[in-house]
């Protein structure tokens, strides 16, 4: 008897064989598919951390200010700072999450564009310049946690100096009347505050740490201003000339109620935004297999083989003994210039900055001593014998004997060859951590 078709058991395992088959199938396809999107968002990743890169490599090549602290006003240089935050690499080595990983360094200087110009916004339309003041810094990224992420932000404001209409023409130069007016408007110029009302910046006025952004809120031009700390945050007020940051503003970042809102993010997903300067004299240790440790690194033991890194300042290593016969020590091992207005935490001295002459030629007593300007007085201030109007090098060493009557230094008096910058970013979908590095160096070539 011939057969005419399956039975019904057959037919079922016949089914069963195939839904077992089609979810194999889709199994594939959808491991590959999420690989497919992990890959995507891994090169997305890394194609906008190479362009981060691309744009600060661009910002640091045009940097204006000679590395030769302390510059004169008079030369119109601008500037350039670097300020060392409290959390550093170490403190993410136990190994239990991503981070805190050195994340609060913040970059600050003037750069001038090379290629195009750059553009920026005013209440009467848009402007461009060839000159501009950049900040780079981040900041936490509300409701991220394990790892904690952060937004790293580039703050760009044109230098003009002159504007020319409203609201800078409106008297004179004076443009606007408050921070917040400035701050929660389309205005990308960089201004300083004099008294009441801020006025746009020169080269020459950025020299100067009380025309730069977020260094002088209240406008104030007396010693009790001195050295004009950055600061990242401020709270509200509107009494006048004291007023200084809306709450709202919350020192660097724009509120969604603000016109810019979100214009400055150039990254997110960031664990980290550590700035690193040269120190020829840094010691470098080696592990076991090979990899160099500077100091900053989690491991670092101090048992040098070599000398010369890029090193967090302030990072605490001030020998190497590898120099020791030669002495010659690591510049920015310490804490910098403990001036009696620059004391305080150790946090608050670890910034690189390429200072001004003036504080020493303007009336005001710094080191509140009782003598103003004691460095350029021509006056034998400390009875070493010597009058201080520098430049005076007694005995032909290349040192003037005025340093010792000079009511301010720079927080590190070096010269600075080089700065590193790593930018490490989180990526969500494959839990992969990526870096880019950028470097740049500030010797002659």
């Amino acid at each position: 008897m011939t057969r005419r078709g399956m039975t019904l058991v057959e037919m079922l395992v016949a089914l069963t064989a195939s839904l077992v088959m089609m979810a194999a199938i889709a199994q594939v396809f959808s491991a590959l598919g999420s690989a497919i999107s992990t890959s995507r968002s891994v090169l997305d990743t890394d194609a906008q951390m190479r362009s981060v890169a691309w744009r600060l490599r661009s910002d640091l090549a045009g940097a204006t200010a000679r590395m030769l602290p302390p510059l004169s006003p008079e030369g119109g240089e601008g500037y350039f700072e670097v300020i060392e935050g409290p959390a550093r690499d170490a403190d993410a080595a136990d190994g239990t999450a991503v981070g805190p990983a050195d994340h609060d360094d913040v970059l600050l200087f003037t750069t001038r564009s090379m290629d195009t110009p750059f553009v920026g916004q005013s209440p009467s339309g848009v402007f461009e310049s060839t000159v501009a003041e950049v900040a780079w810094f981040a900041r936490p990224t509300p409701g991220t946690a394990n790892p904690q992420t952060y937004t790293l932000y580039r703050r760009q404001l044109l230098v003009m100096g002159y504007v020319g209409v409203a609201p800078f023409a409106s008297s004179g130069t004076a443009g606007f009347s408050s921070w917040s007016a400035y701050f929660n408007q389309p205005c990308d110029i960089s201004a300083r505050r004099e008294g009441s009302v801020l006025y746009p910046n020169t080269l020459s006025d950025l020299t100067r740490r009380e025309s730069r952004f977020l260094h002088n809120p209240n406008g104030t031009t007396t010693v009790a201003g001195f050295p004009f700390a950055f600061l990242n945050h401020q709270t509200a007020s509107t009494s006048g000339t004291t007023e200084t940051l809306p709450a709202s503003v919350n020192g660097l970042i724009f509120d969604s109620t603000s016109q810019r809102f979100g214009e400055d993010v150039v990254l997110t997903n960031v664990i980290a935004f550590d700035v690193r300067v040269f120190d020829p004299a840094a010691p470098v240790d080696v592990t076991t297999d090979g990899t160099p440790l500077v100091p900053g690194d989690p491991g670092f033991t101090n048992a040098p083989v070599a000398a010369g890194a890029y090193v967090d300042l302030g990072n605490g290593v001030t020998s190497n003994a590898l120099l020791a016969g030669l002495t010659i020590s690591p510049h920015f091992g310490g804490y910098g210039q403990s001036l009696s207005q620059l004391a305080g935490s150790a946090t608050t001295r670890r910034t690189y900055d390429t200072w001004s002459t003036h504080y020493e030629a303007n009336g005001r007593d710094e080191n509140t001593d009782g003598t103003p300007d004691t460095g350029t007085n021509g006056r034998d201030d400390n009875s070493d014998g010597q009058i201080d109007e520098p430049p005076y090098d007694s005995n032909g060493d290349g040192i003037y004997d005025a340093v010792g009557e000079l009511e301010t230094s720079p927080p590190y008096p070096y010269p600075l060859r080089g700065i590193e910058v790593r930018i490490r970013c989180y990526e969500p979908s494959s839990r992969q951590v990526r870096q880019v590095t950028v470097r740049q160096t500030f010797v002659p070539q």
